[in-house]
């Protein structure tokens, strides 16, 4: 790993920390108002960065160039209108997700260039965020995981 991405993970890392100290039952106690998946690629061409944040009546997925010549491709934004049954589905999910004794890394997030992935979810007391390895099965997370990552999926552009 070159020293520019070392300095990339020990930033992501320090802001992930820090957003764990946060208090979890707050995540919990309701009222979500955002749930943020990212996902990154260090050693990849082309858009290797993505945010889908989801809020009340709008899901926007935002692409990133990165990686070993992609910066001249420009940034892509995707939107889709989330009907209030839609939102429902994902708050709920959000309010059940068990973040307590959850570290705020799981694994080695693009370790081997296997990629990165964290789910944060922010409440009416606070946010949690947690970072992993891109497509591990996390079973505290899973069913808000698997929504957010079909989300996701059908926001990219296919080929």
């Amino acid at each position: 790993m070159n020293r520019r991405a070392r300095f990339g993970f020990v930033v992501a890392f320090a802001a992930a920390l820090g957003l764990a100290a946060c208090d979890d039952d707050a995540v919990n106690a309701g009222g979500i108002a955002r749930v943020v998946s990212t996902t990154s690629f260090g050693m990849c061409m082309g858009y290797c960065k993505t945010r889908l944040e989801i809020t009340p009546g709008e899901a926007v997925l935002v692409r990133e160039p990165g990686g070993r010549g992609g910066t001249t491709l420009p940034s892509q934004r995707f939107t889709e209108k989330l009907s209030p049954s839609q939102w429902q589905e994902i708050a709920r999910l959000a309010e059940a997700t068990k973040f307590d004794g959850l570290p705020a890394v799981i694994g080695c997030p693009d370790c081997a260039d296997g990629g990165a992935e964290s789910l944060s979810v922010t409440g009416a007391g606070g946010s949690k965020t947690v970072s992993f390895e891109h497509g591990a099965k996390v079973e505290a997370l899973q069913p808000l995981l698997e929504r957010v990552r079909e989300l996701r999926l059908g926001l990219t552009p296919k080929r």
